[in-house]
């Protein structure tokens, strides 16, 4: 598996680290967040600049990533000299810009920008030097790893962070937003034939048989073109909208598969003659199907223990753990109309994380989580039949924290179960 610098960063700025050091300076979670996310592509950014010219980067990035703890990154701890050094040779002057420009654009303030700062710095640089320091990488090799997530570095700079206003357009080297180059209009030359009687060629009349043709095609071409078109759109329209299609074959004993992954689909979804927006079979169509069934209504408290429904559209900003992301809340409100509808049903919210980062910031990061769904239910009128919300971080995680984020992200749900 191919690693990426970006992710490299990613996995120890988890939203547990954003939720406490969010704590220690004494700002808002979004808000740090918000800087957080500016740092980390600004510093990768300078250092892929400084590998090519800055001789002895590469060790002194081992000897800090070998010594850090990263699981345990905060804003009261000293910064290593170490650290100050590699940061002084990746920016030099610019450091104070960098600083004072995110607290501006994240809306905090400069001491709280300037702790931020050194904790990105300890998590992008830590990692780095962490990952070249346990694979033993030479400078070609650190290169190679810089050069993976080169090309994606300045569309993660937030938009307002332009780097003219930085003092920064050279560290990004030739991505740096240049003006359009304006070509001058095209001059065509020609010569022209003087008339001769040498030259000069009688008119024939057409015949009618050419002029016939001639209008024939006038009319008939652009018929063509337009029966042609009308087939293609029929035929695009008469393709089904989704397909999954899988292909099971053996070829000399080995199986292979191949799978076409669908998106989902948003449609109607039947609530006893009231229609919910939602993914076809997606949450609100499983909750509903199960609690007309006879399983519901049979089953015991601890078999409903084991039946859980993940949410599909509820999902917090990265490391936050009020702040929902655009469209959440509809599906919290879909809820409360089947709660409403079935008014003796019970449930309980469950919050969950994946492995990256201290197992108690996680455990309390996934409470704060569920606690906020509970209360925004309660907003919602179906307070009383939310019976319970419990965090349980990545006690239920199977996906190892070393793997890729995108990988992780299925440890990392909010989940509803039902309850007498």
């Amino acid at each position: 598996m191919s690693i990426n610098i970006i992710d490299l960063a990613k996995q120890y700025l988890t939203p547990s680290t954003i939720s406490q050091v969010s704590q220690e300076v004494g700002e808002s979670e979004s808000t740090v967040s918000k800087a957080i996310n500016a740092f980390v592509p600004i510093i990768l950014g300078g250092l892929v600049e400084k590998n090519s010219s800055a001789g002895g980067l590469l060790h002194s990035l081992k000897s800090f990533g070998a010594s850090k703890g990263l699981n345990s990154l905060s804003t009261t701890t000293e910064t290593s000299p170490v650290l100050n050094t590699i940061l002084n040779t990746i920016f030099g002057s610019s450091k104070s810009t960098i600083i004072d420009k995110v607290a501006s654009f994240a809306g905090l303030s400069s001491d709280s920008s300037s702790k931020l700062f050194n904790v990105a710095s300890e998590a992008v640089l830590g990692s780095v030097g962490k990952y070249a320091s346990d694979h033993n990488l030479g400078e070609s090799e650190f290169s190679s790893l810089l050069d993976v997530g080169k090309s994606s570095l300045l569309s993660l700079i937030p938009a307002g962070l332009g780097l003219g206003s930085l003092g920064l357009g050279s560290i990004f080297g030739s991505d740096r937003i240049e003006t359009p180059k304006v070509e001058a209009p095209k001059v065509e030359t020609y010569t022209r034939k003087v008339e001769t009687e040498e030259n000069i060629k009688p008119y024939v009349t057409p015949t009618y048989e050419e002029e016939n043709k001639s209008s024939i095609w006038k009319w008939l071409l652009p018929l063509l073109l337009l029966l042609l078109g009308g087939y293609l759109i029929w035929h695009f329209l008469k393709k089904p909208k989704t397909e999954v299609e899988t292909t099971n074959t053996q070829v000399e004993n080995v199986d292979t598969v191949t799978t076409t992954v669908v998106t989902p689909t948003i449609g109607d979804i039947n609530l006893d003659g009231v229609n919910l927006k939602g993914y076809v079979g997606g949450f609100e169509e499983q909750l509903i199907s199960f609690i007309k069934s006879p399983e519901y209504a049979n089953a015991t408290e601890d078999q409903l223990k084991e039946k859980w429904f993940n949410f599909d559209n509820v999902n917090f900003v990265f490391g936050t753990t009020d702040q929902l992301e655009e469209g959440s809340q509809v599906q919290l409100e879909n809820l409360s109309q089947i709660l409403k509808k079935y008014p003796d049903a019970k449930i309980k919210i469950g919050a969950y994380t994946d492995k990256v980062g201290d197992d108690a910031n996680n455990k309390a990061l996934s409470q704060k989580r569920s606690n906020f769904i509970k209360a925004e239910l309660e907003k919602l009128g179906v307070g009383a039949q939310v019976i319970g919300a419990e965090g349980y971080g990545e006690e239920f995680a199977v996906v190892d924290e070393g793997a890729s984020d995108e990988e992780r992200a299925s440890d990392r749900k909010m989940s509803v179960r039902f309850s007498k």
